[in-house]
């Protein structure tokens, strides 16, 4: 028997203090309110399915048409590409199926075509394997060109173009989960050679543990790109030199800051306007141990579990058994019914998504004595009473409805969001002063000027209630001098069962605001359209004009340089802007979305756009129009 369970989708807000791991009751949005954002479902068809995903969307021209595609990972399944037609998405078109991880994107060898190069995973350290290229052609095919035999094998993690000597050439970083064998670490630099191909070049500084993520920004303002490795224990600030080689200057860098554990995104960003990095640091401790939640209000429990045995309370329910957005990942999908052990058979395409379901107690009576076979157990043992069980080595996480009785839940976790000043080169904590007040886990964030008023706002993804749907939490910057949450905006997650994963902010729509695709880990991917130009509600950003600037950078004008990792300083009315692409929250990929975007609220003239690729070439433009797309450097559409 199979039961699909709707959604209610409802406007949230409230439930923004430091506390919101559990506990919280959404309010509705007043009707007369408009939402600093709202949900489209009309332009691009996801599929309905909740899935595991792994790091942000990829936003980049893929097929060099001039309107940016999309790239999504759902862990373990596959990679889709969505193409562009200007009105709206494609049907989804699969890149690779199985387990991947980072994706990055460039024309690293200059042919004219978009590279995508994924990094694979290693079967938990069973299966080392090697990442693998795929080209675009213009007509939208797909060529792959094999995996990089001469690398070495890992559990690989993230992969990231830079150029490390400042010569024009993308060269290739990439980071792992060592292997046993890897007492060097397994943090790899690969340098471009004349034939277009990577060389090992050396192995570079990484952090303790968990330590794989990385993030490519610019520390010391020399154009030149740096690197920090995070994740665990603490994070690693790797300088590039001149020389093409790298130094570990987590010390000058970042002092006592290096130990912040648990990172789970750095967003560089340059909230001040004075022109370099700063950091937006989001916290939550990688799933290893099991989690329990319940919702009191709507009466939901849900769990998560990960090579630990599940051992609840037994539930007081309501009716019938009534289980949503069931999740288990290879090598444990059994789930046994009552006191036979009867196999579950649900009619799904995959076992790769979720699974919803409905038991009646006469289905799942009786609960057995031997569970040792892996697997998920479900009986109902009377009074009202059921019982849920079992181990599973892989990850296995549900919610169950109508539970009256009050399960134990897991005590939340005090890891603040942290930001964090670039001072000259080196990191000064600035969270309390600036406002910041987020102590719960959080997955990921978003820093864009969403308001168009000039100043760099804060999206942050919250790994939340799994038994409850939950508003992210939107900070809007106030001059530069504080964040104050903004409450209607209408991003929110709605997947249950689900916790907190990626997002990115780019213009679908090219109307001159930077819209938001995210997606819940165990959950759905969502587009989130910016209302800002077309709402005639102008108290969200406290003035009447969104004037903004969107500079599309092409390839140097005389060494034909990649616009990958190129920075752009945009000067008007006595402000910097800078911005880098390619820059963001992706802690294992790379987009390459070349349309930078620069509020300017009611600023009247652009004084100059100021385009500096990685090979040191400068370019500089006088003068630009206003609410305008402008095209810099060589474009070959």
């Amino acid at each position: 028997m199979t039961l699909v369970l709707g959604f209610r989708v409802a406007l949230v807000v409230g439930c923004l203090s430091g506390v919101l791991a559990s506990g919280c009751t959404p309010s509705r949005v007043q009707q007369n309110s408009t939402p600093l954002f709202s949900k489209n479902e009309t332009v691009i068809a996801f599929e309905n399915i909740a899935r595991r995903k792994w790091d942000n969307p990829i936003i980049a021209d893929l097929d060099k048409d001039g309107l940016t595609d999309i790239l999504v990972t759902d862990h373990a399944h596959q990679a889709t590409i969505f193409w562009n037609n200007g009105d709206r998405f494609s049907a989804p078109q699969v890149l690779i199926k199985g387990d991947t991880h980072g994706v990055a994107v460039a024309d690293y060898d200059k042919d004219g075509r978009i590279d995508i190069i994924v990094s694979q995973g290693g079967g938990g350290g069973k299966n080392p394997r090697l990442p693998v290229r795929f080209q675009v052609n213009s007509d939208r095919s797909m060529e792959s060109l094999g995996v990089y035999e001469h690398f070495e094998r890992s559990r690989g993690r993230a992969v990231k173009f830079i150029d490390t000597d400042n010569n024009g050439e993308l060269d290739l970083v990439t980071s792992a989960f060592p292997l046993k064998t890897q007492t060097q670490g397994a943090n790899f630099l690969y340098g471009k050679t004349s034939y277009h191909q990577f060389k090992f070049k050396d192995y570079l500084p990484f952090a303790k543990w968990l330590g794989y993520k990385l993030v490519v920004t610019d520390i010391n303002n020399d154009n030149d790109a740096d690197l920090i490795f995070y994740g665990g224990e603490n994070m690693v600030a790797v300088m590039g030199q001149k020389a093409g080689e790298f130094t570990d200057e987590s010390n000058n860098v970042f002092g006592e800051l290096q130990h912040i554990s648990d990172t789970s995104s750095i967003s560089p960003f340059d909230y001040d306007n004075d022109g370099d990095f700063d950091l937006l640091l989001t916290r939550a401790k990688h799933q290893f141990t099991g989690q329990t939640y319940y919702d009191a209000e709507h009466k939901r429990f849900a769990f998560f579990a990960r090579r630990n045995k599940m051992d609840y309370d037994d539930l007081l329910i309501e009716g019938d058994l009534q289980v949503e957005n069931l999740q288990m990942a290879y090598p444990d999908f059994d789930v046994f019914i009552g006191q036979n052990k009867t196999p579950l058979s649900v009619p799904v395409a995959d076992k790769n998504g979720h699974r919803d379901f409905t038991l009646t107690p006469e289905q799942a009576e009786g609960y057995p004595q031997d569970t040792s076979k892996n697997g998920l157990y479900i009986g109902y043992v009377g009074q009202g009473y059921w019982r849920i069980g079992g181990k599973t080595s892989s990850p296995t996480s549900a919610v169950i409805h109508n539970v009256m009785s009050s399960p134990k839940v897991s005590t939340p976790l005090n890891l603040p969001v942290k930001l964090l000043e670039n001072i000259d080169g080196q990191y000064v904590d600035m969270t309390e002063k600036l406002g910041i007040d987020v102590t719960e886990e959080t997955s990921s964030a978003v820093t864009a000027d969403f308001n168009n008023d000039g100043w760099n706002d804060i999206l942050i993804i919250r790994n939340g209630n799994s038994a409850q749907q939950f508003q992210q939490i939107l900070y809007i910057n106030k001059g530069g001098n504080s964040f104050e949450i903004e409450a209607v905006h209408s991003i929110f997650n709605t997947d249950l069962g689900s916790t907190g994963g990626g997002a990115e902010a780019f213009d679908y729509d090219n109307d001159g605001d930077l819209d938001v695709l995210y997606a819940n880990q165990r959950g759905r991917w969502q587009l989130y359209q910016n209302n800002i130009i077309s709402s005639s509600n102008t108290s969200l950003q406290g003035n009447t004009e969104h004037n903004f600037i969107v500079v599309d950078v092409g390839e140097s004008p005389v060494a034909n340089a990649s616009p990958q990792n190129a920075r752009v300083l945009v000067k008007a009315c006595e402000q910097q802007y800078v911005r880098m692409v390619g820059a963001s929250s992706a802690a294992f990929s790379q987009s390459l979305d070349t349309n930078l975007h620069f509020g300017l609220g009611d600023c009247s003239k652009v004084d100059s756009v100021i385009i500096t690729w990685s090979n040191q070439e400068v370019l500089q433009r006088d003068r630009t129009a206003l609410n305008d797309f402008v095209k810099v450097g060589q474009h070959s559409f």
